[in-house]
């Protein structure tokens, strides 16, 4: 009898080996950018055998119908990713068609997506993997200011080289608009927030006062560079008082610390860097007080943290507020049942950025939220409808000529950005702005009768925030000042003192994370909250959720790691997240 099992043990381990390495040859020959190298596959092919293993020997956990829906659910997510995103060639800007292979294909990234993430949350729930990489019992969360000074400080250094490389600083074409409008040269918008721009006057004026706006600079860039490593180093501390191994902290520092993108990012002048830190700060708040700790969210002192990190993100950069409204939602229903405090908190903070941003910055400054900046996506659907000779009513296609000439389209349009579109010198933005509700209705119009192009050119334009390894290098970095007439220049320490070129070195070193491999991190944890019926501790992650979700509505662009940049200094975070839903945590409402 003990012979049977042996050989029905080993007949199955052959099973597994044949169809791992099938798996693996079928992928490797379906991405066509993947060379079909042999030590690669069998390296693949062993990785997919152990997770066919490890997955067949908890099977029966799949019993738990949250446990088989959630792996059902990101199986299908996956696989739709991978098919769809095939069929988008970014280099060439062209959707293949879908053949009846694809079904075949969609079948086998299912298999492989339904393995990948049932035994992604075995590793969540192993008792050993978690003992491993945290404390057994989850400490009470207390501020270590040494420990944060000393993260903060290291930080800081490591990012001083990148300051001395582009000294005084970076200053993108956005941020010479800002100055710009402080100068009086252009009229305030607040599709450059008026709060951003405001800040940057403030070292101006400094820079002004000196006779040096390159003073100006440097002084943002160590500004920056400073609240970015408070940010982050308190991060690494949080994580370090909720029983996360030392090791791993260290390894958070140096991945904060070693990759020069970090420093680039310290010191370019952006808005994303600083909003995104206020996003990292907003989410641990959060998994201190609703996750953790339910009932001292209700405290006056919390409540009024939360408000001013939602109000400050919302200044920093437009999409904050529709963050802050769908974190209200979430927190209505988990406080239901003691709804008063944070329904008043979330009107009056919510209230006050509509407050400021609308009557306040019209009043004021004249300045007003563009309405085309909001619009890009379905901007971009009807433009691909008339480059495709998509089919369109007499009316609606004086409506779109009327927007930009039929004729023109074809000039600027392009599925991966929509600048190019609605800031073209013909586009009549005050036509637009004076048939706003016509325009939502031509939009739906013609998506009833183009329906499939709406779709193409909705994933092309969203592709790098949703297919991982679909981006490219666009708006990755900057490293430079972009020309300007008032004075300001990087002064190349290196090149000129020691004769060496760091910039042109550094320039072509960069790389760049996958924002849609970060995306799906998020994905997996806020599913696996479900899975593990810990479903409060959703609640946090609809911050960076937020964030993805508002790009996905309203992106102008199918790439650019910036707007998503929560992710990439979440990712620590992120990667930790299936080992913090250990502690006792109840939902506030019930």
């Amino acid at each position: 009898m003990a012979w049977d099992k042996n050989f029905l043990r080993g007949k199955s381990d052959i099973f597994f080996l044949i169809l791992a390495i099938t798996i693996a040859n079928l992928v490797f020959f379906h991405q066509e950018s993947w060379l079909m190298n042999p030590v690669y596959i069998a390296l693949f092919s062993i990785l997919i055998y152990i997770g066919l293993k490890f997955a067949w020997k908890y099977s029966g956990r799949l019993k738990s119908a949250r446990i088989l829906g959630g792996t059902l659910l990101l199986g299908i997510l996956f696989s739709l990713m991978v098919v769809a995103g095939h069929k988008i060639h970014a280099d060439s800007a062209a959707f293949l068609p879908f053949t009846v292979a694809d079904v075949f294909w969609f079948l086998l990234y299912f298999l492989a997506g339904c393995l990948l993430f049932f035994d992604l949350y075995l590793i969540s729930v192993d008792s050993k993997i978690r003992n491993g990489m945290t404390m057994e019992v989850l400490p009470v969360s207390k501020w270590n200011k040494k420990n944060w000074l000393l993260y903060s400080i290291i930080l800081f250094i490591a990012w001083i080289p990148s300051l001395v490389t582009y000294f005084p600083g970076i200053v993108p074409d956005d941020a010479t608009v800002s100055m710009a409008i402080v100068f009086g040269e252009m009229p305030w918008d607040n599709h450059f927030p008026v709060f951003y721009t405001l800040v940057v006057g403030g070292f101006l004026f400094v820079g002004h006062c000196l006779n040096d706006y390159n003073i100006s600079i440097a002084l943002y860039s160590v500004f920056q560079m400073l609240i970015m490593a408070a940010i982050l180093g308190h991060l690494m501390e949080w994580l370090e008082q909720k029983g996360i191994k030392k090791i791993l902290i260290y390894l958070g520092l140096a991945y904060f610390a070693a990759a020069p993108v970090f420093g680039n990012y310290a010191v370019v002048m952006w808005k994303d860097p600083v909003f995104s830190g206020i996003l990292i700060l907003l989410t641990l708040l959060l998994i201190d007080h609703v996750v953790i700790k339910p009932d001292s969210f209700l405290d006056k002192k919390i409540l009024i943290c939360y408000s001013g990190l939602i109000i400050l993100a919302s200044l920093m950069r437009n999409n904050g507020i529709y963050i802050g409204i769908l974190l209200s939602a979430g927190l209505l229903i988990v406080y239901r049942k003691r709804i008063k405090r944070v329904l008043i908190t979330s009107v009056v903070s919510l209230g006050l950025v509509w407050f400021i941003t609308g009557p306040v910055y019209e009043h004021v400054f004249s300045a007003e939220n563009v309405f085309v900046e909001s619009i890009g996506i379905p901007l971009q659907q009807m433009a691909r409808v008339v480059i495709e000779d998509g089919k369109m009513t007499e009316e609606e296609k004086a409506f779109m000529n009327h927007l930009l000439p039929l004729e023109k389209y074809q000039d600027y349009y392009w599925p991966f950005l929509a600048d190019p579109v609605k800031w073209a010198p013909e586009f009549d933005t005050e036509y637009l702005d004076s048939h706003k509700t016509e325009f939502f209705k031509v939009w739906l119009s013609m998506l009833t009768k183009n329906f499939d192009i709406y779709v193409k050119q909705y994933l092309m334009g969203t592709y790098g925030f949703w297919h991982i390894g679909g981006e490219t290098n666009y708006e990755f970095v900057k490293t430079d000042i972009a020309k300007n007439w008032w004075g300001m220049y990087q002064s190349q320490p290196f090149e000129n003192r020691l004769g060496y070129p760091m910039q042109e070195k550094l320039a072509e070193r960069y790389d760049y994370i996958s924002t849609g491999l970060l995306v799906w991190i998020l994905l997996f944890d806020i599913v696996l909250c479900w899975m593990r019926k810990k479903s409060i501790y959703m609640i946090p992650l609809l911050v960076l959720a937020g964030n993805w979700i508002t790009l996905m509505a309203a992106s102008p662009t199918a790439f650019g790691v910036r707007y998503i940049y929560v992710l990439v200094i979440g990712l620590p975070l992120m990667l930790l997240y299936p080992w913090l839903l250990r502690g006792s945590s109840r939902e506030a409402g019930s």
